[in-house]
């Protein structure tokens, strides 16, 4: 009769703690979850570093910005044609 008591007791235990993790998992509360993810999500570093630390660089490589500005209107004063093999260098309109 003890363990049916005890049996019943765990159940209703796991029961309270799975619907307090889903429910703190569901709020729309921002945060409230943002230590568990990040635990989990950094796990991967201890079974394989080297993969890690490439997928981190792969994330980086989406903020390096460009080395050449991008034209906005104005015309730089020179030109260059590959195919031709020469450039062209315009002066300024005084």
């Amino acid at each position: 009769m003890t363990w049916v008591v005890f049996g019943v007791a765990v159940v209703l235990v796991l029961g309270l703690i799975i619907a307090a993790c889903n429910r703190a998992l569901r709020s729309s509360r921002r945060g409230v979850s943002a230590g568990i993810g990040d635990g989990l999500g950094s796990f991967i570093d201890v079974f394989d570093p080297g993969n890690a630390r490439a997928a981190r660089d792969l994330k980086d490589q989406d903020n390096i910005g460009h080395v050449i500005p991008s034209p906005d209107g104005d015309d730089p004063a020179h030109g260059v044609d590959l195919k031709a093999g020469r450039v062209t260098i315009r002066r300024p309109a005084t």
